[in-house]
């Protein structure tokens, strides 16, 4: 019985461990307060450090960080008009609207806790030369969005689809395209079968797959743990306190019931998001389709690396020629 007793006890304990554990993963990931306590621990790191302190954006982090230097005074200088949502849950979303076409709008979706200047402060040239409207959002529990835990592409799918519906209340005539980078790509892959009205076409650039298949890849590269328990235990505290399963949204399936055209746009030597989930996805895409793997290309650096490729695939998109 004693025996039995204390078997019992290591069992509580060690399950209390793995809860406490898992609720420190959970927080690292979904938690903005959590986020930006840690960057304020680290606001006064040598930024020559930037790519020893962030190997996900190994090879080309560092490249990246210096090229989008030199778009940020004329990004913080754009026209941009304010506009606002409630979600499903009834947070305040907030996104930045460029003026352009009645008849082409674009909605940009940025990535896992960055925003929409660092994500697409240069791809919105693309836009601005062929004169189309830019909606640029902030994700929730990301700049002046509200939002308590990050929604990881699982409620930013639903988010995005309350701006499709705030712009075609405001061009009701428009195209509309939805273009996302990493978790902002699998958002938009996640919308792909939700039947939006007037979306057009997508383009993924370097986004995941599940955020079941993205939290495995980074509990073996970030943490360097096997995926049990640690990874189920998150799990349990992100269906609890942020209302997101891992497999609540699968993206192979997203685009397995699509005809939404999509461009596949993913670095071959991303450190962050595994190419290869771009190259799954593109495999069970139904609909008219584009990949493009870069060389010598890291996390969210195709624009930068393969510029005149990168423009072409989204200008074919927007003009209808993806076939």
């Amino acid at each position: 019985m004693i025996h039995f007793i204390n078997a019992l006890v290591i069992i509580a304990i060690l399950l209390l461990v793995f809860l406490a554990a898992g609720y420190y993963v959970f927080l690292t990931v979904f938690s903005r307060k959590f986020w930006q306590d840690s960057v304020k621990a680290h606001a006064n790191d040598d930024p020559d450090d930037f790519d020893e302190n962030d190997p996900l954006m190994a090879p080309t982090g560092r490249a990246l960080r210096y090229y989008k230097e030199r778009f940020d005074h004329e990004f913080t200088h754009l026209p941009l008009e304010e506009l606002e949502v409630t979600s499903f849950d009834g947070l305040k979303l907030k996104g930045y609207l460029l003026r352009g076409s009645e008849k082409e709008v674009v909605i940009c979706v940025h990535g896992y806790k960055s925003g929409m200047k660092e994500d697409f402060s240069d791809k919105i040239h693309i836009y601005m030369d062929r004169g189309t409207t830019v909606l640029l959002v902030n994700d929730r529990a990301h700049g002046n969005s509200e939002g308590k835990y990050l929604g990881f592409s699982e409620h930013d799918k639903r988010d995005v689809s309350k701006w499709v519906d705030r712009m075609n209340e405001m061009f009701p005539d428009a195209r509309i395209y939805l273009h996302g980078v990493s978790m902002g790509g699998a958002t938009v892959i996640h919308c792909a079968d939700l039947k939006l009205k007037n979306v057009r076409g997508i383009i993924d650039d370097c986004g995941f797959d599940s955020i079941y298949g993205i939290t495995r890849a980074l509990m073996r590269t970030m943490y360097h743990v096997p995926y049990f328990p640690l990874g189920y235990m998150a799990w349990f505290w992100s269906k609890v306190l942020a209302k997101v399963g891992f497999k609540d949204t699968i993206g192979e399936e997203c685009v397995k019931h699509t005809d939404i055209p999509i461009v596949f746009i993913h670095g071959i030597d991303d450190s962050f998001v595994p190419a290869v989930m771009s190259f799954d996805l593109y495999k069970y895409c139904a609909s008219p389709k584009e990949l493009h793997m870069i060389n010598r290309c890291g996390h969210a650096a195709a624009y930068m690396v393969a510029t005149e490729e990168y423009t072409d695939a989204v200008n074919r998109l927007l003009d209808g020629e993806i076939k």
